[in-house]
């Protein structure tokens, strides 16, 4: 069965509420320009195009130079499709994603959690899918993050088209899915805990502003690059103005 996915342009909903310098001597996988990390009118479906569980350089658009590191995860859950389990792939009923980046920039550290979620019957609010807080278990404790100070939490929706093979021939249906942009903070103390945790699958418990849970993994060739990512500025402050 093959899927046929096309989404429109985001509508977009706003709710109010992401140093000491690393020398650089972790080598990145990749590099990445920073406005491509910028979701202020969201993000394609699943992060597509962005470099996941690397060691990443965040790099000027202009100049090429070194902003800082991040490392990029995704989780994803397709629990209607029983015959082929695609979440990445595109938006389609049941289907929901969390893509978080976690890293650190001149300026300071950040942790960015986006929620996607195509619900079957097509309807979701942002307190459904916008985050208040996060923990980590890490290393037989829990790190809870709640949202950066004054920041807003974005909510966006989108239609999408899927098609269904129904009595011999392709059926096509429009439905709309919905994604959150949150950002969390990250001091010094949380970057530290971050940095020493062992490289191996973390779980993480999302909880949204309705009061309901999510837990999901967070993968170990995420996790692994925590320490370089997070060294680019381990105290998590910008540089002292002249």
């Amino acid at each position: 069965m093959k899927n046929c996915l096309k989404s429109s342009l985001l509508a977009v909903f706003v709710l109010p509420t992401l140093l000491n310098f690393y020398d650089g001597r972790a080598i990145a996988q990749s590099a990445i320009d920073e406005d491509k990390l910028n979701t202020v009118n969201g993000m394609p479906w699943a992060g597509g195009g962005l470099p996941f569980s690397k060691l990443v350089n965040i790099q000027d658009t202009l100049v090429n130079s070194a902003l800082g590191k991040v490392v990029i995860d995704a989780h994803g859950e397709d629990p209607l499709s029983s015959l082929i389990k695609s979440p990445f792939n595109g938006p389609r009923p049941g289907r929901f994603v969390v893509v978080s980046l976690w890293g650190s920039k001149i300026e300071g550290c950040f942790a960015k959690i986006v929620v996607q979620t195509a619900p079957s019957n097509g309807q979701a609010t942002l307190d459904e899918i916008a985050p208040t807080t996060i923990e980590l278990g890490i290393d037989g404790q829990i790190l809870q993050l709640t949202p950066t100070p004054n920041s807003k939490v974005r909510g966006f929706s989108s239609k999408y088209t899927y098609t269904e093979y129904e009595n011999n021939q392709n059926v096509s249906y429009n439905n709309t899915w919905y994604m959150s942009d949150t950002s969390f903070a990250i001091n010094a103390d949380a970057a530290n805990i971050l940095r020493k945790a062992p490289a191996k699958e973390v779980r993480a418990r999302l909880t949204f502003a309705n009061g309901d849970t999510k837990v999901f993994p967070i993968g170990k060739g995420t996790v692994k690059h925590w320490q370089e990512a997070y060294g680019f500025n381990s105290a998590c402050t910008a540089p002292s103005q002249p």
